[in-house]
């Protein structure tokens, strides 16, 4: 055992206190890193959540301006399924043949098979429509999922690294705190 030299007990304790400070500085920033992490992810959230709502009410409009369309042209095709037969049925009765004969009857049962037809595939046109805005809400919501689980693993690998150098640290910390309990020993 040496004599407690004043010089080399204040260079060893301020190396102690360093050692220390070096501590707590690692774990003060990894409380803030968990935090801003926290802060990201709820973050994410909240703009996907707003996302997820506008993209709902967009399709709402989109639903009721398909609905709109399709009435209106339901009202179109029988307003010009009406001219078209009254205007036959004119033809019919200025040639002298009447409406509810065999050919002029079949003329008119054409004409509301192809309305039928024209009716049945807008409504097919319709439903594709109705089904790519339901499509585009289910992909922006796995869109929103996948988002959200690729920054969760990104910060645990993070973390991980993070937790690494922590321990590290804690190591190097109690190392070097061994090491400092031997000088003060040895100076004492």
């Amino acid at each position: 055992m040496g004599a407690l030299n004043p010089l080399t007990m204040l260079s060893t304790i301020q190396q102690g206190v360093s050692i220390f400070e070096g501590l707590a500085n690692s774990e003060v920033s990894y409380n803030q890193n968990v935090q801003s992490e926290d802060v990201a992810l709820k973050q994410l959230q909240e703009k996907q959540a707003l996302q997820q709502k506008q993209a709902m009410q967009n399709a709402e409009l989109q639903r009721q301006q398909i609905a709109t369309n399709t009435a209106i042209n339901e009202e179109n095709r029988r307003a010009a399924l009406k001219r078209a037969v009254a205007r036959q049925k004119a033809r019919y009765g200025a040639s002298g043949v009447t409406s509810s004969g065999g050919s002029s009857e079949a003329v008119l049962l054409g004409m509301f098979d192809e309305t039928a037809d024209e009716l049945a595939q807008r409504e097919r046109l319709d439903t594709l429509r109705y089904s790519a805005l339901d499509n585009s809400l289910a992909q922006g919501s796995a869109l929103n999922v996948l988002q959200y689980q690729q920054l969760k693993e990104r910060q645990n690998l993070n973390n991980i690294a993070t937790n690494y150098n922590r321990i590290r640290n804690m190591a190097d910390f109690g190392f070097e705190a061994y090491k400092f309990g031997e000088k003060l020993y040895e100076n004492s």
